[in-house]
Order: C-alpha cells, then structure tokens, then sequence
C-alpha cells in the first residue's frame, strides 16, 4: 500500500510538472540520432551522433548556446568516430507549460582540416521543431525533427533527422 501511495504521488507530481524557463537559466541537453542511408548502388551503412551542448536563455522564449557533437558511424571502411561543434537557437512557443514547442536553427562544422574539399563541403546547416516534454520541474525529455543541409554551391539533397534525448534546466 505505501508503494503504491508513493507511486500514485511521484505521478500526480509529474502531471503538474510545468517548464519554469527565466532568463539567465541553462540548459544541457543530449540528443541522439541514427541514420542508415541506402539508395540504388549506394550505400552509406549505419550512423549514430550524440550532441551535448549548453544554451543559455537570454529570455524565457530566446535561447542560444554551442556544443559539441560526437558521430560514430560503420560502413565499408569499419567503425570511424568524428567530433565537430555547432551554435544553435532555440525559440520556445510557450514559456510556463509542460509541453514547451519550439523552433531551432543550427550551424555545425563537422570537419575543421579536411583533407579532401573544401572547408565550406563540411559544414551544415538545420532547421528544425522540437517539443521539450517536462517529467520534473527542470527535466524534460526532448525531442525534434530537422532538415540539414551543407550551403556550399557543390552540395545536393539534404537530411532528415529525428532525434530525442534528454535536457536538465538549472
């Protein structure tokens, strides 16, 4: 029975978990994507990255901030392991909710000594829609979809990323 009241109560406390985002708060976040890409002849194998990174709200809506990313991937070569870095802003629809929505644009640089190209065929635009879903009062799970592309004039297509992950407000 005390478990169960315990249980009933960390859920009505989870239920009433509302974003309370101000200004000068933080955010670390770790979101994680995976990708195969396969089409006719060819074939790109498996693709995993896990961004850290840290925002800083400059208002409850308006956040900016700058991290690293991590990508491991396997293909016909075996297993490689990249690490790149991004700025980004987040702009959040609402402020005091538990479901919080927002836009983001971010800028990364998966490569900053290419051996083959140039410095501009690495770098990678996203747009994107994220919904931070608060289980606590400072912890959400977070999750977003976007569409990448690389600006330099000999790039075509682009990416769809679905990625989710976790992000503690402090």
């Amino acid at each position: 029975m005390r478990k169960a009241c315990i249980a009933a109560l960390l859920f009505l406390c989870a239920l009433s978990a509302q974003a309370q985002v101000e200004k000068g708060d933080s955010e670390v976040r770790f979101l994680f994507y995976y990708s195969d890409v396969r089409g006719g002849e060819f074939s790109a194998g498996g693709s995993g990255s896990l961004m850290v990174s840290y925002g800083y709200f400059i208002n409850p809506a308006l956040q900016l901030g700058l991290g690293p990313r991590l990508t491991l991937s396997s293909g016909g070569s075996g297993t490689e392991t990249q690490v790149s870095a991004s700025v980004f802003f987040n702009y959040n629809f609402a402020t005091a909710s538990k479901t919080v929505p927002y836009l983001y644009g971010e800028f990364y640089q998966m490569d900053f000594s290419p051996e083959f190209g140039e410095f501009a065929d690495y770098s990678y635009i996203n747009i994107g829609f994220g919904v931070r879903n608060f289980f606590s009062e400072y912890i959400a799970l977070n999750s977003a979809i976007s569409y990448g592309f690389c600006p330099s004039e000999n790039s075509e297509g682009g990416l769809f990323m679905i990625l989710t992950g976790l992000s503690f407000i402090f």
